[in-house]
């Protein structure tokens, strides 16, 4: 009787120790730590590896997204060099009229100056034009990009065609050419003119942050009959727009002087 007592005590004493001294209630815990820091570390690697993952796929949706803004570039450049090619081909056979009645106007010139000794040369039409852009230009870092002054103000002589940024000499003589080219912020280039696809004249611009500005470029040149003169970016130096609205306009304009 007296030994059922002890060891009901002694039970009970045991039963009611606190857990923070009971031994296997430490070790359980300890576990429980233990799987809880792996659990943390298995969460973080799988995190580390599903952001590896995700890096390819951002990569090819950007070389997507450059492939199918240079397939657009390139299709309206197919476009604008088919356009310009049918314009060539016009321009040749109007020239090659011209130039026919040329010859019958000279030899009839000369057929009258053998009878009257009083010689009557018409005076040559003007040629003149002015453009300017009519929007901002997406040049971009696009390399020899030509700059097509869409809004025309003056073309005397029609000699400028607006639809390919092109300026195609009626006649042989020497003319001025200007072109204006404005930008702000960090946008940058090299613009040039080009005689019969030479580069006649270069002009650089790089405004630092925040400064709206502009330069121009003039030459005296020149120019046979049927050459083009044009204004397009340089083959480094290109970044941005170029910009052209109601506070300040990207202009090209020449005109001939003899």
């Amino acid at each position: 009787m007296l030994f059922a007592l002890y060891f009901s005590g002694a039970a009970s004493t045991r039963n009611t120790e606190p857990l923070d001294n009971n031994s296997d209630w430490k070790l359980a815990m300890k576990k429980i730590e233990e799987l809880q820091m792996i659990v943390k570390f298995q969460e973080a690697r799988i995190s580390s590896l599903e952001n590896r993952c995700k890096e390819p796929v951002d990569k090819v949706t950007e070389l997507e997204r450059s492939l199918k803004k240079q397939s657009v570039l390139i299709t309206q450049l197919d476009a604008k060099v088919d356009e310009f090619e049918t314009l060539l081909k016009i321009e040749n056979d109007a020239l090659a009229k011209h130039a026919h009645l040329a010859n019958s106007k000279h030899h009839s010139s000369i057929l009258k100056n053998s009878i009257s000794p009083v010689r009557i040369v018409a005076p040559e039409e003007p040629i003149a034009f002015y453009a300017y852009l009519s929007t901002n230009a997406p040049a971009y870092s696009a390399v020899h990009y030509i700059i097509v002054f869409d809004k025309v103000v003056t073309n005397v002589g029609n000699g400028y065609h607006p639809h390919i940024g092109t300026f195609i000499a009626p006649r042989s003589g020497l003319y001025v050419f200007t072109w204006t080219i404005r930008q702000w912020g960090n946008r940058n280039h090299i613009t040039e003119l080009l005689v019969d696809n030479e580069v006649v004249h270069v002009i650089y611009l790089h405004p630092i942050d925040g400064v709206d500005c502009s330069v121009t470029g003039t030459v005296v040149v020149q120019v046979d009959q049927g050459n083009d003169v044009l204004v397009r970016t340089g083959s480094r130096y290109n970044s941005g727009e170029i910009n052209s609205d109601i506070d300040g306009r990207s202009t090209f304009a020449g005109w001939n002087i003899m």
